[in-house]
């Protein structure tokens, strides 16, 4: 399993509020797992604490005593202004993209910035393994949201051009949620398009519109599960599973024969319904079209929307048709 996680003096600066400056070792633990910051290492917090305090640019270090832990960062001007400049433009940044930005806002040259500027050390500023930007520590994260909505409404895949629209206005994310799905197993980047990619949980629900859609010509649920049970009866048996029933039947050449005819012909006959059940979703989508357009003159926005998400599901159904029909083939 694959999430956004944050790199390890993160973890830790995660941890302290805004105005604390110091904090016991053991309440560091404990905040920790309570907010499983560590979920997806294979660290405990003991180890992910101490890793950290031995860190060259560590931003905590051992207070007056071993069991008080301490926040090393000073106040600076030149952090304020790098705060300033990632909340007022809302997206993470580059190290060199904020030194540039505060070059521009100071009389510092680009080396003085640098040698000031350790941003490892300010609790305000985060990263993610993986990620050199660097973000706010007050953003939130917002991949476990965009999944949920993607499952729930049969979304498998996202144009990029059209991305930060869905994200807002479809999703509904909050403008300072940070969404990292390079990081997230559950997305997939492939060119101009992410797909969302089904996890183990949702399998149940996949399999059953594939099913639909196989047997369904009129795309109909009512009429689908019938058709499907016809599908399914027609299917030739599993031979193993014949064999360990009947051990003692035996089978001629001529029977073998009738009964690889007999199965080839089922198999043409179910590629033969999906063909059917893709030419029919196809046809939908294009009626759809026209009524998107109808609904839109009209300002009808919600009839707009939920014609988009039954175009979604038809694309995720036609997808897994596709699936089985060219597996099938290489048999």
């Amino acid at each position: 399993m694959k999430r956004p996680t944050y790199t390890l003096p993160s973890i830790v600066k995660k941890v302290f509020r805004p105005g604390e400056r110091s904090l016991p070792r053991t309440e560091i633990c404990s905040r920790m797992e309570a907010n499983e910051l560590n979920a997806f290492l294979e660290l405990d917090c003991e180890t992910v604490l101490d890793k950290v305090l031995k860190m060259e640019q560590s931003p905590v270090r051992v207070g007056s005593s071993e069991a008080i832990v301490e926040v090393t960062h000073q106040p600076h001007q030149v952090y304020d202004l790098a705060h300033r400049y990632l909340r007022d433009s809302q997206t993470p940044k580059k190290l060199e993209q904020i030194v540039a930005e505060l070059r521009r806002q100071t009389q510092f040259g680009w080396n003085q910035i640098l040698r000031m500027l350790q941003l490892e050390r300010d609790p305000r500023f985060v990263q993610y393994q993986g990620d050199s930007r660097w973000f706010l520590a007050e953003w939130t994260l917002g991949n476990d949201q965009v999944y949920a909505f993607c499952r729930d409404n049969g979304i498998t895949q996202v144009a990029a051009r059209t991305l930060v629209h869905f994200l807002e206005q479809e999703v509904g994310i909050a403008s300072d949620a940070a969404f990292l799905p390079a990081q997230d197993d559950r997305f997939r980047i492939d060119g101009d398009t992410m797909y969302i990619i089904a996890r183990s949980e949702d399998s149940k629900e996949e399999q059953a519109a594939l099913e639909v859609a196989v047997a369904a010509p009129s795309v109909s649920i009512g009429n689908s599960e019938s058709v499907s049970e016809e599908i399914a009866s027609e299917e030739p048996a599993n031979p193993l599973h014949q064999v360990e029933q009947q051990p003692e039947q035996l089978f001629t050449k001529e029977e073998a024969t009738m009964s690889t005819i007999t199965n080839q012909q089922v198999l043409e006959e179910v590629q033969k319904l999906m063909q059917e059940a893709i030419s029919r979703l196809e046809t939908r989508n294009q009626e759809m079209s026209q009524e998107v357009v109808a609904h839109f003159q009209q300002s009808n926005m919600q009839a707009i929307e939920v014609l988009m998400k039954e175009k979604h599901k038809h694309e995720q159904i036609v997808l897994g048709i596709q699936q089985v029909l060219a597996t099938s083939e290489q048999q």
